[in-house]
């Protein structure tokens, strides 16, 4: 079951087009507490899901632009969602992997499996706001082409 969570945290946006949906996939209530205090000022809308099950559960349903989620959740690798997930929705979502450790082995790592981009623990408003704004123009440029050829 999808919890409560999975309803925005803030949609400040004018124009729904240029709300930033984020799903984060995180067990953890002060990561979503801190992504949330960001996202506050922001045009982004901040869904939640706390396991593999809610997250591929949303992502079967709705369009994703940008997803974080953390190294691993419930046991289960970042890799393995990643795996399960990319294929719901072209273009599929930039996924950013949250880490407290975000090392350059996790970076070699993320980028070669096809992620977009690593966060550091405890998370910084502003490289948050970097990482995710990056992620979502990169997300819309390709939705953009995807449109054009398709309509060709």
């Amino acid at each position: 079951m999808v919890t409560a969570d999975l309803h925005p945290v803030t949609a400040k946006s004018q124009d729904p087009k240029d709300t930033v949906v984020v799903l984060v996939v995180t067990p953890d209530d002060e990561a979503y507490r801190r992504l949330g205090s960001i996202f506050q000022h922001s045009n982004w809308s901040l869904r939640r899901a706390r396991d593999e099950g809610e997250a591929l559960q949303y992502l079967r349903r709705n369009v994703v632009p940008v997803l974080i989620t953390e190294e691993t959740v419930d046991g289960i690798g970042w890799r393995e969602l990643h795996q399960k997930a990319t294929e719901f929705h072209r273009p599929p979502p930039r996924w950013i992997v949250a880490s407290r450790l975000a090392d350059d082995p996790l970076w070699q790592e993320v980028l070669q499996l096809g992620a977009y981009n690593v966060l550091q623990m405890p998370f910084d408003p502003r490289e948050v706001y970097w990482v995710v704004s990056n992620a979502w123009l990169d997300w819309k440029a390709e939705s953009s082409r995807r449109r054009r050829a398709a309509a060709g």
